[in-house]
C-alpha cells in the first residue's frame, strides 16, 4: 500500500482515485456522443413536430376514420414517403398520414396495403421529383 503524493490518502496506485492521472475521451468515444446528442435532438424535434400535427387534424385514422383517443401515440403518425429515403420530407406535414396501430403495422408490412396512402404517395412523389 503506498501514499498518494498530491493529498497523502493511502492508496493501492500511484495516485488515490481523486489525483489519478485521466486519460481524455478517445475521439471514437467523442464522435459516438456526438452522434447520440444528434439522435436525441432529432427525436425531440420529431416529436414537436408530431404534437403541431395532433393539434392541427382530428384525431381519427385517415383511412378508416377510427377514433385513436386523446393522447398523441408515435404509432399513429405513419410517414408515406420513408424518411431514410426522402430526408427532406420528414419534416413535411403532407408526408404524415394518422392510423391505427394495426393500420400501421399493416401499411410497414405492405406499402401499397391502403388506396389513400397509395394516392398520397404518389402525389407526394411527384412534388419531390419537381424539387
Amino acid at each position: 500500500m503506498s501514499t498518494c503524493p498530491t493529498c497523502g490518502a493511502r492508496c493501492e496506485g500511484s495516485h488515490c482515485f481523486r489525483h489519478k492521472p485521466r486519460n481524455k475521451l478517445s475521439s471514437k468515444l467523442s464522435k459516438k456522443l456526438d452522434k447520440s446528442e444528434e439522435v436525441i435532438r432529432q427525436i425531440s424535434e420529431l416529436r414537436e413536430f408530431f404534437l403541431q400535427i395532433w393539434r392541427k387534424r382530428l384525431h381519427y385514422s385517415q383511412v378508416s376514420i377510427t377514433y385513436l383517443g386523446k393522447e398523441p401515440l408515435t404509432v399513429y403518425f405513419h410517414h408515406i414517403l420513408p424518411k431514410e429515403k426522402y430526408p427532406q420530407a420528414m419534416y413535411d406535414e403532407e408526408n404524415i398520414i394518422l392510423l391505427t396501430l394495426e393500420e400501421h403495422d399493416n401499411v410497414e408490412r405492405n406499402i401499397y396495403k391502403y388506396e389513400e396512402v397509395n394516392k398520397r404517395r404518389e402525389l407526394l412523389k411527384k412534388k419531390y421529383e419537381r424539387s
